[in-house]
């Protein structure tokens, strides 16, 4: 039953395609139209007059259309009009004339609907080639895709069998195929993984992860997967990201060789102006002791404490310059804390200034409040003293350069591209020369730079905001050709609480100095400082014993069935560390306390693992801060 309809449309779609001239179509009518009279008149006369002529018009709309279709009704009227109804003539009367143009004009009718009916078949066709020829096209497209991506394609099933893979599955694996489906497909994305994958399908259309596995060979292979699902099937593209990951953290360690490089060129412009500033320090703490050797030994000892008091304080100018010093030059990960841009841009002034030459004045505004926002401090100053330095490089005739710290609201970013909210805006302004609008526009990018081959890498400003939007802010940049530069930090303000000075010195007060307290080992290659600290914790009531460096340090220990404390230098000489001597005497002495005492930041890194039984204690410090420090330590259980 089927059959029929379907062998009947293939019929009629070869003969919709036949075309014919307009000739042939009207000669056909003709052919078409006698053929039908003259079967007509093998009957008798009694037979219906247009019994042949119905089904013939039909097919003369349906072959040759409308037009050959309106000849042929009307030749079909005349003829049955002439030869089938009444005597032969046209003697018959307005009765039968009515009869034959209503047959006319129905039949007119049918062969329009048959022409209507192939053109319909005709559209059809042609709309079933277009979605043949469109689905050859995408199938093709989908083959080539499927052969020549580089990325690993394959279809599993709703069990998470593998069903079929491209090719690039054994380029890249070096597996064959038949090997994949044998479970070595598994390796690169394990069932737990694809469970994980498949469940995550139910809260979006595409699951994505990235997977770790080696190729055939033992080389790493590092796919992000990208899996979807439709039709009970699943299908998914697995992309090798290995040389992209290898390029990003090659990447990644030249830019931190980079940013290391930008630093040690603004240490190296801050040269003439430390040496300066320590000259002078060290002039002052060089006269104070000369004029105490003096008046002892003069035996004048009244006005005495003043020489002290320059000396000290000349002391603490030098220790707070080396500690800012240390802090700008070291690598270190971020370490966001609570920050007032204010006090600390207040703290950075002499450091500053030193960047500058005489001719630049600086100015400092600042709120009346305490202002906070959530960085790195140290990542915070180094932004700070690279616009500092641009500005002084800006103005080599001299000029006035303004750090202010204000507060606003953003209600539209715009091309800043940071949240709406209330923000700190730290502007560094110089009156310098000033930059064009082409330049502006691409003075944020890395490794671009105006500075002569040799005097600046570009990283700078790039810095700059690289730090910014670490924060959650932006950076911008205002000038004008000779009216000066302004550049401004926005953070976004945080509510914590104002950060607290550590003074060991002002909450925490020595023991009183006691004769039962033990043996506190004190190991440094210094010589003067083994006496002063050895001094000061006897003093605190200790036995000291004074060790210059590592050597038969155990031994030592194991000899001092009373030791308390070891006191060390985390640089020592012969390779050894104040970390190692830490591991070895806890290895003897398991509640033993440990003071490091060191000059250089970079060496609190890699400390020991019982960090509740040490503390470190940076150079330079003095004897009070010595003696808090050891106080805390041992009468704090956590040693914090």
């Amino acid at each position: 039953m089927t059959r029929l309809p379907r062998l009947t449309a293939a019929a009629l779609l070869r003969l919709e395609r036949k075309q014919l001239s307009p000739a042939l179509r009207y000669l056909g009518t003709v052919v078409v139209v006698v053929a039908c009279a003259f079967a007509r008149a093998q009957l008798p006369a009694t037979a219906l007059p247009y019994l042949f002529f119905i089904p013939g018009l039909m097919f003369i709309g349906f072959w040759f259309g409308a037009g050959p279709a309106v000849l042929g009704c009307i030749m079909a009227v005349l003829t049955a009009q002439y030869c089938f109804i009444g005597p032969v003539g046209f003697g018959a009367d307005w009765t039968d004339w009515i009869n034959s143009l209503s047959f006319g004009l129905v039949t007119l009718g049918m062969a329009v609907v048959c022409a209507l009916f192939r053109r319909s078949i005709r559209a059809l066709d042609r709309l079933n080639q277009n979605l043949e020829d469109e689905v050859e096209r995408r199938t093709d497209e989908r083959d080539d895709i499927w052969k020549l991506s580089p990325d690993l394609i394959c279809t599993l099933s709703a069990q998470g069998e593998v069903l079929a893979m491209n090719p690039a599955w054994q380029a890249e694996t070096g597996w064959t195929e038949q090997q994949l489906k044998d479970g070595a497909f598994y390796s690169y994305i394990s069932p737990a993984q694809l469970s994980d994958a498949v469940r995550n399908l139910h809260d979006r259309q595409i699951a994505e992860l990235d997977t770790q596995s080696v190729r055939s060979n033992g080389q790493p292979l590092l796919l992000n997967w990208r899996i979807t699902g439709r039709q009970g099937r699943f299908f998914a593209v697995a992309r090798d990201v290995t040389l992209y990951r290898e390029r990003q953290l090659a990447f990644d360690q030249v830019r931190s060789q980079l940013q290391q490089s930008q630093k040690m060129e603004s240490l190296g412009q801050l040269t003439g102006g430390l040496a300066h500033d320590f000259n002078n320090l060290l002039t002052i703490i060089s006269g104070s002791q000369d004029m105490i050797e003096q008046r002892i030994a003069q035996g004048r000892l009244s006005g005495i404490e003043r020489y002290v008091t320059l000396a000290r304080n000349a002391t603490l100018r030098a220790s707070s310059l080396t500690h800012r010093l240390l802090a700008y030059a070291r690598k270190q990960p971020l370490v966001a804390a609570s920050v007032d841009p204010a006090v600390l841009i207040k703290n950075m002034e002499e450091l500053i200034a030193r960047t500058l030459t005489p001719l630049i004045n600086i100015e400092l505004l600042a709120p009346g409040a305490p202002t906070l926002c959530h960085c790195d401090a140290h990542q915070l100053e180094n932004a700070l003293l690279n616009l500092c330095i641009n500005a002084r490089d800006a103005m080599p005739q001299g000029g006035r350069l303004r750090i202010e710290v204000s507060t606003l609201a953003l209600t539209d970013p715009g091309a800043l591209h940071v949240q709406a909210g209330d923000y700190v805006r730290i502007c560094v302004a110089d009156t310098g020369m000033g930059m064009p609008a082409s330049i502006v526009e691409r003075a944020l990018e890395p490794f671009f730079t105006t500075k002569p081959l040799g005097s600046g890498t570009g990283l700078g400003l790039s810095m700059v905001e690289d730090f910014a939007r670490q924060a959650g802010g932006a950076v911008r940049i205002e000038s004008e050709l000779g009216k000066g530069t302004a550049v401004c930090l926005f953070l976004p303000v945080h509510e914590g609480s104002a950060p607290v000075a550590k003074d060991l010195q002002a909450t925490l007060q020595p023991a009183a100095a006691s004769s039962s307290r033990g043996t506190a080992m004190v190991i440094d290659d210094e010589v003067a400082i083994r006496e002063l600290v050895g001094e000061a914790l006897h003093e605190a009531g200790f036995e000291v014993a004074e060790m210059p460096s590592a050597d038969q340090v155990v031994q030592r220990i194991a000899e001092l069935p009373d030791l308390k404390l070891i006191v060390t230098d985390l640089i020592l000489p012969g390779g050894s560390s104040g970390h190692k001597i830490a591991e070895a005497a806890w290895a003897v002495r398991p509640t033993l306390k440990v003071l490091f005492i060191s000059g250089c930041v970079d060496t609190a890194n890699g400390s020991p693992e019982r960090q509740e039984q040490s503390r470190l204690l940076a150079k330079p410090f003095t004897i009070e801060q010595l003696r808090a420090s050891v106080e805390h330590l041992l009468n704090s259980p956590a040693g914090a």
